[in-house]
């Protein structure tokens, strides 16, 4: 008679909370998914999916799908300086990733029907407190059943990972962005090609993310209160710092449906303990400055799957998914934290200094490893 599959217990059914439940569940485990909402959802904004992230998605067969919705990327992305000028980051004849911009909602949604097209029960307005190291989850009526393996998903101020005692710190950055969407026109410029404009510490994204609209992005420091007016939103603010873009800022309502948010730095002395784990935000909780947060979340997430398909010793197969995984997560945390510092907090009389800095800066051997120490990571687990 065959054994009983394996059972997890998953706290969160954000974007890595659903890609390791459609994993778990591709390779035969049964998968419990909560959801501390009413319903499932995603914020209304674009996200940056890059070839590590798409490869993971290709092994959960959602990569078409994910394709087929949003935008792909066939040009490097243009970065220009507060004149206006362009400020070349990149090396020539370098190989441009594979890279689709899509909607954060399609995305959550196309996650959502792989985890319960394969079996993934989704539970909402379940709220999970804590967790027991044995493989138990806590709820306000009590713990839930044992499981084989808990998962908390649950973001940056993770309650799992927190009566874990797995925390070291949760830095705020001081600085952040509203992510925002735009009708998209057929004679828009960014159509054609990526734009990134930074003016002092402001900094404007904006990119095709589906057939319809435009992702925008808008950064700036805590302490610029005009330019953290996103909800309502300070057109004014903007069309002063970026009038090259006054078309596409003109599209955003006065109270758009998101808001600016800050960003946050998550260090922890682990990953797990005992026989629960914690992944995405929960772990590794970074700045989307160099778009990879939400990348090695659904990378790592489809990488534990795969080593838990052929462990029977859970606990000391999540200390090999640290293990492997971790260096080189933690280097992008710390590269999506340098460029920051350079975007949005760099001196504002020294703007000039920092268009003549990034160009000698990105021709370096060291800064292209670390920033794509992401994109070159081929898990060997």
């Amino acid at each position: 008679m065959a054994s009983e599959r394996p059972f997890a217990e998953i706290a969160g059914a954000g974007l890595a909370g659903l890609a390791v439940a459609a994993a778990l569940a591709q390779h035969g485990w049964r998968v419990r998914v909560h959801e501390k909402s009413r319903e499932l959802r995603e914020i209304g904004a674009g996200i940056y999916l890059f070839q590590n992230a798409l490869d993971a998605l290709r092994e959960i067969n959602v990569y078409d799908k994910v394709a087929a919705s949003g935008v792909r990327s066939s040009q490097p992305r243009l970065l220009l300086d507060h004149r206006h000028r362009e400020v070349n980051i990149r090396r020539a004849g370098e190989a441009l990733p594979e890279l689709v911009v899509v909607l954060r909602t399609e995305l959550h949604r196309i996650l959502a029907e792989k985890a319960i097209e394969n079996g993934v029960e989704i539970v909402t307005n379940s709220l999970a407190l804590a967790a027991d190291p044995e493989g138990r989850l806590e709820f306000e009526q009590g713990f839930g059943p044992k499981a084989d393996l808990c998962i908390g998903a649950d973001g940056v101020f993770s309650r799992v990972r927190d009566s874990l005692r797995l925390g070291l710190s949760v830095v705020d950055l001081r600085d952040g962005c509203g992510r925002h969407l735009v009708p998209r026109r057929s004679d828009d410029r960014v159509n054609e090609r990526r734009v990134e404009m930074w003016n002092r510490g402001r900094r404007i994204g904006i990119a095709p993310a589906s057939k319809d609209q435009h992702y925008v992005f808008l950064c700036c420091p805590e302490s610029d209160y005009q330019a953290r007016m996103q909800q309502p939103f300070n057109l004014e603010a903007w069309l002063e710092s970026h009038p090259q873009y006054g078309s596409y800022l003109q599209r955003l309502p006065r109270h758009p449906q998101e808001y600016w948010r800050p960003f946050f730095n998550v260090t922890c002395s682990a990953w797990s303990r005992g026989r629960v784990a914690i992944v995405g935000d929960a772990a590794h909780g970074m700045a989307p400055n160099i778009g990879q947060g939400a990348c090695v979340a659904i990378v790592n997430a489809v990488v534990l799957a795969r080593l838990l398909a052929r462990s029977r010793d859970i606990p000391s197969a999540l200390q090999a998914w640290e293990r492997h995984e971790r260096p080189y997560v933690d280097m992008t945390q710390r590269v999506s934290y340098l460029y920051g510092v350079i975007g949005t907090r760099w001196p504002a009389g020294l703007v000039g200094l920092r268009s003549r800095v990034l160009p000698l800066l990105a021709r370096t051997d060291l800064w292209q490893r670390r920033l794509r120490v992401a994109l070159d990571h081929k898990p060997a687990i």
